[in-house]
């Protein structure tokens, strides 16, 4: 029997079958590492017109061992593997032909450039190697796209040793495969396990083929977002985030700290709910919620619909409702004193300071008296890690008891007073508001400032002549406060913004409110055209009056527009005291911003 010839009519046979694939392969050929090619059109009918390529092939005959299964593998010698290279790749077959039974099972190898160069690379001193061969299917479409992907890679070229990297920016990367690689899952496309080739484009429309490994993930693994509400007892996640983790199991994201996994066999559904705890109070005590919420009940709601939902609990139980009580306690404290509990980090509360929190709780909320220690008054500020509370002890004389109160209390029923001498040494008593009491350094980390009742507490006194003045100070300290603070940046600019359209009603537009104005949407984003053409009005309008602060809104025009030589200008014309009070505005927070971002 003549197995190279049985090897190749068998490959002939299969190649025949494919419509828009003729071979060209002789058992005889006495072409060096070649035994013909096939040609791919792009159509049944094939002509001149239909031509798009050719694959060098090579067909190997071999008798099958006396092992029970086919070999997977099939030694190629190096000095081969150069010259493949050299022909840009070629279509390896080996056929099996088992001479007792006439059968033939064929098998191939795809050995296109890059790979080609990749096994050379791995046989170091070696002069031949086993190459992975893989069945060829009988499908004519499956073998046309084995064929075409052959094809395809001869444009490869490992010599040029590209880097994706000096592409510069991508538009694009396409992968090329015979289309048995299953992308309904996360692939890492290796040499080694994989026939593909990667063509990547950059946004100049320059296109290469790239030697790399390429990972391939759909976006149902990555993670996308579902139009989904779940909630369990009093809380709620909207809009999880829903990843595949394999076949069988979804992950759904409800939060940082909290997943539920579902596996589905069939009709059945099973689960586990993963805690991992976060580290501030209001993201911790809403995981640790729905956690309990789901354990005690056995279910939770996913779009208002019930969902059974088998729990265990796990061997930390006792230990975990301990903790969230203590959780409860903090955030019931802060919903009392208007705090944003979600900026409240829990480990440095650990210890003492959780203490004095508990027992605060039950001063402020549950009416208990305060410590005898504490009966004066007089002002209290409670540390919260790196933020605090501002606390005022006041007497409550129709309860004859001393009461802890929150110093920004809209119903405070206080009044607040500054005093002080005139020059000409009497007593002078102003009306402030609590904004006044505390400092301008300590104002960016007090968490209970109830800034939605800013314009209401300047309102309240606004009869009294200073008003104005301490409120525009106000505005200037919560732009400061907003350059210190990034995480409180919104709410401290919204609260400025606020105060100074207040002012803008109760006094016009003067020069300072529009500066103010503009410096805070400076710093929320770029200046729109308009109002930049205001700031240069203004420039122009107050260069010819007398007033006193004029030097300052022609610094402060300057450097909101960023023009670098007025700016370098005005501040030359401030005298020394000047300068100083001018650096103490936030407006030259906002110049030195933009003067390191220039530097670097």
């Amino acid at each position: 029997m003549n197995v190279e010839l049985r090897a190749v009519t068998k490959i002939v046979d299969m190649i025949s079958a494919c419509s828009r694939l003729e071979p060209v392969i002789d058992s005889n050929d006495k072409t060096l590492l070649t035994d013909g090619h096939i040609d791919v059109h792009s159509s049944e009918v094939h002509s001149k017109e239909t031509f798009e390529g050719r694959v060098v092939v090579q067909v190997k005959g071999r008798k099958p061992t006396g092992a029970r299964e086919l070999p997977h593998t099939f030694p190629i010698s190096k000095t081969d593997l150069a010259g493949y290279l050299k022909n840009n790749g070629v279509l390896f077959f080996v056929v099996f032909v088992n001479p007792k039974t006439n059968t033939r099972h064929p098998a191939y190898a795809l050995l296109n450039p890059f790979k080609i160069q990749y096994l050379i690379d791995k046989m170091e001193g070696r002069k031949q190697i086993a190459v992975d061969i893989k069945r060829l299917p009988s499908d004519p479409s499956k073998i046309e796209a084995i064929v075409k992907l052959a094809l395809q890679t001869r444009n490869e070229q490992p010599g040029m040793r590209v880097d994706i990297k000096q592409l510069g920016d991508l538009s694009s990367i396409t992968v090329y495969s015979d289309g048995s690689l299953n992308f309904d899952a996360p692939v890492v496309l290796k040499r080694a396990t994989h026939d593909f080739t990667l063509v990547a484009e950059n946004a100049k429309g320059m296109t290469v083929f790239v030697d790399m490994e390429f990972s391939l993930t759909p976006n149902e693994y990555v993670g996308e977002e579902a139009n989904l509400t779940f909630s369990s007892g009093d809380f709620v996640f909207r809009n999880p985030v829903k990843r595949r983790v394999d076949q069988e199991t979804f992950e759904l994201v409800l939060s940082d700290g909290l997943k539920i996994q579902l596996s589905i066999m069939g009709q059945t559904a099973s689960g586990s709910m993963m805690l991992t705890m976060r580290e501030t109070l209001r993201e911790r005590f809403n995981d640790l919620g729905f956690y309990f919420a789901s354990v005690d009940n056995q279910f939770f709601h996913v779009d208002g619909e019930e969902n059974k939902f088998d729990v265990a609990p796990g061997e930390d139980q006792q230990d975990l409702r301990r903790h969230f009580k203590y959780l409860t306690t903090l955030v019931s404290l802060c919903d009392a004193l208007g705090i944003n509990s979600s900026l409240v980090e829990l480990e440095p509360l650990e210890g003492v300071r959780g203490r004095q929190l508990i027992s605060l709780h039950g001063v402020m909320v549950e009416g208990k008296e305060i410590d005898d220690p504490h009966r004066e008054t007089g002002r209290i500020f409670q540390p919260v890690g790196r933020w605090g509370i501002q606390l005022i002890v006041v007497r409550d004389s129709a309860k004859d008891r001393w009461q802890c109160r929150d110093l920004f209390d809209p119903e405070l029923g206080q009044q607040f007073i500054l005093t002080g001498e005139t020059e000409s040494g009497e007593n002078q008593i102003r009306r402030v508001t609590p904004y006044e009491i505390v400092d301008r350094e300590q104002l960016p980390y007090t968490l209970n400032l109830h800034l939605d009742n800013v314009v209401n507490a300047y309102d309240e006194i606004f009869e009294y002549p200073e008003t104005s003045e301490y409120a525009n100070l106000t505005v200037l300290n919560l732009i400061h406060a907003a350059d210190i603070v990034e995480v409180r940046k919104t709410e401290f600019l919204d609260a400025a913004l606020t105060l100074n359209n207040w002012l803008i009603l109760k006094q016009g537009d003067r020069p300072n409110h529009q500066i103010n104005d503009w410096q805070i949407a400076a710093r929320k984003g770029k200046l729109a055209q308009d109002q930049r053409s205001a700031i240069r009005s203004l420039k122009r309008e107050i260069s010819s009056s007398e007033d006193e602060y004029a030097p300052f809104i022609e610094a402060g025009c300057a450097i909101l527009l960023g023009e670098e030589e007025d700016v370098a200008y005005y501040l030359s014309l401030l005298d020394a005291a000047q300068l100083t009070r001018m650096q103490e505005w936030p407006i030259w927070d906002l110049y030195m911003a933009a003067k390191t971002v220039k530097d670097a």
